[in-house]
């Protein structure tokens, strides 16, 4: 059995309103068959999923680019603003005293490094939700996968211990079948020597 990128057989794309079940191949042995389709299945995983899954959570556990924007956003923004408060000055034509210009310029520090505290604060509260959130996501996933495969073997079990039953309730079946057939056999033979 073959896959093609998407995980669907190969062949078997364009049904163009025609039946293909005829034309699949007879299983003789759906055990090995199954247990074929599984490996199949888990190889494709490790070869085309896994290292996407390892990128992901790699990813989520060191990804900082929100981080890094509120650090270059808070520099941005820290240089409009003392373009506002120079545009403002020029545009009114106040005359500040130095010390008015002084308390100022402090006090547009004052604000510029409280943005960006805050802005950094929230963007490091925003990453780890995102980052946690990324995580949650790929154990869901995995826990999902893991569900699915645990219901399959314990389907695979039950049969298994179903066919078991009833080869074992058979073959009680056919000895008792046996020795009543023999039974009613030494009786005839019996009976008919009696008489």
């Amino acid at each position: 059995m073959s896959y093609n990128a998407l995980g669907s057989y190969r062949g078997y794309g364009n049904y163009g309103g025609q039946d293909y079940v005829g034309s699949l191949q007879t299983v003789s042995d759906p055990d090995a068959t199954y247990a074929q389709m599984t490996r199949d299945d888990y190889n494709r995983y490790v070869q085309d999923y896994r290292p996407f899954e390892e990128k992901l959570l790699n990813q989520a556990q060191t990804d900082t680019t929100l981080i890094d924007s509120a650090r270059e956003n808070s520099e941005i923004a820290s240089g409009l603003m003392t373009g506002v408060v120079a545009r403002n000055a020029e545009r009114y034509g106040t005359n500040l005293t130095p010390a008015q210009l002084q308390e100022q310029a402090r006090s547009l520090e004052r604000a510029n490094t409280l943005g960006a505290a805050q802005s950094i604060n929230d963007a490091r509260i925003a990453q780890k939700e995102t980052n946690q959130a990324a995580i949650a996501d790929l154990v869901n996933i995995g826990q999902g996968v893991n569900r699915s495969s645990l219901s399959q073997m314990q389907g695979a079990a039950q049969s298994a211990t179903q066919r078991k039953n009833a080869y074992d309730s058979a073959k009680a079946a056919s000895k008792a079948q046996t020795y009543s057939t023999i039974g009613g056999l030494a009786s005839a033979a019996i009976f008919a020597f009696a008489f």
